[in-house]
């Protein structure tokens, strides 16, 4: 089964699919995401890699590339999962080889942050949370979660959050940064000295990380789409047991395929990610 993602434009006609925890580290690795994309588009696409921060980067058509994801039962989650991306990329597959394909393009882990898809100039715009988050439109949340989340959202009014998977959580959206900070501190010296959680009020700038994280809370599969540079861009997470089972990383050889398909005579980015072992 597959479920549409998303519908992006690709201004740069070159798409990428990168893993989210390092994606606003290329250019101080050296040079910047858009540059490393473009020469590999260019070339037909490739499998970019520098320390940590990993992509992948195809050529892509002039119209909307559109992003689909191939589901299946989860086996340590109650719904379905995600067993693999396919990219549309508005282009016939001659465009691409001669051949029948497929290209393999190299292989990517999944990124416990999250992974993100669309156009490699706007992501040379992304903020992340590293070395520390910053607000891309002067605004933060602010969430209450620990010891004493209750009497803390009973006292100070907070609100039900977008839900996450594996639960509710209470506190604010959109506030002034300002004001969220102050907020915090307010709520963090008054559960201090109720004996509750130090930091139980904790602030989030809104920061591209933060919101596409965001964004992808109600969706059943955690996918959802926010603005970078004028373009939209595919932001997906993972459910806890995902998580979980994808934590070892390229160190331990958790990688998997990367290639270019003609899926019937048009050029597809697709990113296979195969089932979890039983319980």
């Amino acid at each position: 089964m597959t479920v549409t993602l998303a519908h992006l434009l690709v201004p740069s006609r070159a798409v990428v699919l990168a893993c989210g925890g390092f994606l606003d580290q290329w250019a101080a690795l050296g040079t910047p995401l858009s540059v490393r994309a473009l020469r590999a588009a260019g070339a037909g696409g490739g499998h970019l890699r520098d320390w940590l921060a990993e992509a992948v980067a195809v050529p892509a058509g002039p119209g909307k590339v559109t992003v689909t994801a191939r589901i299946r039962p989860g086996v340590h989650e109650p719904g379905d999962v995600i067993a693999g991306i396919d990219v549309d990329l508005d282009l016939p597959w001659p465009a691409i080889s001669a051949g029948p394909g497929p290209v393999t393009l190299g292989d990517l882990p999944v990124d416990p942050c999250g992974m993100v898809i669309g156009d490699a100039a706007a992501l040379d715009s992304w903020v992340g949370f590293l070395p520390a988050a910053r607000s891309v439109d002067g605004l933060a949340d602010l969430r209450i979660d620990g010891r004493g989340a209750e009497e803390a959202r009973a006292r100070y009014g907070a609100q039900p959050l977008p839900a996450i998977r594996g639960g509710q959580r209470h506190g604010w959206l959109n506030l002034p940064v300002a004001v969220a900070f102050e907020r915090a501190a307010e709520i963090n010296e008054w559960a201090v000295g109720r004996g509750h959680a130090a930091h139980l009020a904790h602030v989030d700038p809104h920061s591209h990380h933060h919101l596409g994280g965001r964004a992808g809370r109600q969706d059943p599969l955690g996918a959802g789409v926010i603005e970078v540079a004028g373009c939209p861009i595919l932001c997906v997470g993972w459910a806890p047991g995902e998580v979980r089972r994808f934590a070892a990383g390229r160190t331990f050889g958790q990688v998997f395929p990367v290639t270019l398909e003609d899926v019937g005579g048009r050029a597809t980015l697709r990113w296979s990610v195969p089932p979890a072992p039983g319980p």
